[in-house]
């Protein structure tokens, strides 16, 4: 099975992951676990800071990219990860828990994949205490 999430989900901590960064940066912090690759054709390359009060318009440049990689592509890659035997998590930083108002690349890039294949990838539960900063 194929997940999302965010780095600072502490459900990855138990080892039963394969963790692939989708970010374009890596932490800086300790995670608690390891990240097992990368998959830099979903990184939102120089769409980060340009979109960041406009979801239509990041969704339309983001499925752009989307479509000339081409979910075959995608799922050869995804495959890869498949090997190792765990549920692969597809990871960046933003807690989108706050509400529909809180997206991220990554929660597009699922509704991408739903659109284009018709298989879902949901978040991976989280458990850890939310913050609310206001």
């Amino acid at each position: 099975m194929i997940y999302t999430s965010r780095y600072s989900n502490r459900e990855l901590r138990k080892g039963c992951y394969t963790a692939v960064r989708i970010s374009i940066g890596i932490p800086k912090w300790g995670l608690g676990y390891k990240l097992d690759g990368e998959l830099k054709d979903l990184m939102p390359f120089g769409l980060l800071g340009k979109y960041d009060n406009d979801l239509d318009g990041f969704r339309r440049e983001y499925y752009a990219r989307l479509d000339g990689i081409g979910t075959q592509r995608i799922a050869s890659q995804l495959k890869l990860f498949e090997d190792a035997g765990k549920d692969i998590v597809l990871l960046c930083y933003e807690d989108i828990r706050k509400g529909a108002d809180n997206w991220c690349h990554r929660t597009v890039f699922s509704e991408w994949w739903k659109e284009r294949t018709g298989e879902l990838i949901e978040e991976l539960p989280d458990y850890t205490m939310a913050v609310n900063n206001g």
